[in-house]
């Protein structure tokens, strides 16, 4: 079984309110919902054409709740994976930048010898005839519904009309996923009233597809909102797979991406057996995984696409440059030898002087 596992948005759950933020947030009016960091793992069976999506984010906002929104080719199976968010922390200490120590002589030291985001609360009410509801449930902390539509329009005021916010912008943005007969899976978040910031947990997304891909595609309006442009969003995917992989915006030779290759290599066995956790019981990565990192700092994103993933041309291993880190380094000067030595030499001035008053009388 060929498997390539790539980070995408970790679709998450049981919140965390020290952590926090958010992805393509609406809010209703006088609320506020904001992205400021994302990272993605997405991992793809290529036998049985499987990818199994985990995403973490963090949101800045003063809603009480707020759901959002993840469009899948097929309908999606949710679970909770055996190892949670540190996952997350585990893949960015492997890929850290090796960092070396340069002295600083600084004198002498004297001394004795460390989805779209949604606003409104959900409920889960029988569908309309041009929406249907496939499946409903409570996962690692999330309600989450998964939803197929007939019409894009339909859809909109269906999630309009049981609370979500709703516009014309969120209508052309589900618009192609409709026509695609894409389901679109929306989870509701509940945050703790004492915090602003909201970090959640990992719920694993399982769906057969073509291709892997992370859903980067956005509303118009978020692309356009001010706080898009402010430069202050980080996207980090984490591609696990049996080759070093690319990834392009549309999935064609010239869809440009801003994300950009900032670590590749192969993995140990032991970190292969402890990222394989992250699978349905029984599944594996293969053997020799390769994983690519990659950064996407831009602001506003180009979200007119989804970006694919593909094997790279370039099969070469990327490393992070090296970190420089000047330490203060004194020269070291005991103190109480210094002392010993200005007695002796004081001594023995003392007597050469002795020895001339001597020979003068």
């Amino acid at each position: 079984m060929v498997l390539s596992v790539a980070v995408a948005l970790l679709l998450s759950a049981a919140l965390n309110p020290r952590l926090g933020q958010a992805c393509a947030p609406a809010p209703r009016p006088g609320q506020f919902v904001r992205i400021a960091e994302e990272s993605a793992i997405i991992i793809w069976d290529e036998k049985t054409r499987t990818q199994h999506f985990i995403r973490r984010a963090t949101f800045d906002t003063d809603a009480p709740d707020f759901g959002f929104l993840v469009p899948t080719p097929t309908e999606p199976a949710l679970a909770e994976p055996e190892i949670d968010n540190s996952a997350f922390n585990d893949l960015g200490y492997l890929i850290r930048p090796e960092e070396i120590e340069k002295a600083k002589i600084t004198g002498f030291n004297f001394e004795p010898l460390l989805f779209y985001t949604l606003s409104r609360p959900m409920s889960l009410k029988a569908p309309m005839s041009a929406v249907r509801v496939l499946s409903a449930q409570r996962v690692a902390g999330y309600d989450a519904v998964v939803l197929e539509a007939d019409n894009a329009a339909e859809l909109n005021r269906w999630l309009d009309e049981r609370g979500y916010a709703s516009s014309h912008s969120l209508t052309e943005w589900l618009t192609p996923y409709v026509a695609a007969r894409w389901k679109i899976t929306a989870f509701k978040i509940a945050k703790d009233a004492d915090y602003r910031e909201v970090g959640t947990s990992s719920v694993r997304m399982s769906f057969t597809t073509d291709r892997p891909f992370f859903p980067y595609r956005e509303p118009a309006d978020q692309r356009e909102a001010k706080d898009a442009r402010a430069g202050n969003r980080l996207l980090r995917v984490f591609f696990l797979g049996s080759s070093r992989m690319d990834g392009a915006l549309g999935g064609g030779a010239s869809g440009a991406w801003p994300g950009q290759t900032v670590w590749a290599d192969r993995i140990s066995e032991a970190n292969r057996e402890r990222f394989g956790r992250l699978l349905p019981h029984g599944s594996q990565l293969p053997p020799n995984t390769w994983l690519s990192v990659f950064e996407d700092k831009s602001s506003p994103r180009p979200g007119t696409d989804e970006v694919y993933f593909a094997p790279s041309k370039q099969q070469g291993t990327v490393h992070l440059p090296p970190v420089i880190k000047i330490v203060d380094q004194s020269i070291p000067a005991p103190l109480d030898l210094i002392v010993i030595l200005i007695l002796i030499g004081g001594l023995i001035l003392l007597i050469e002087w002795k020895r001339r008053r001597n020979l003068a009388s």
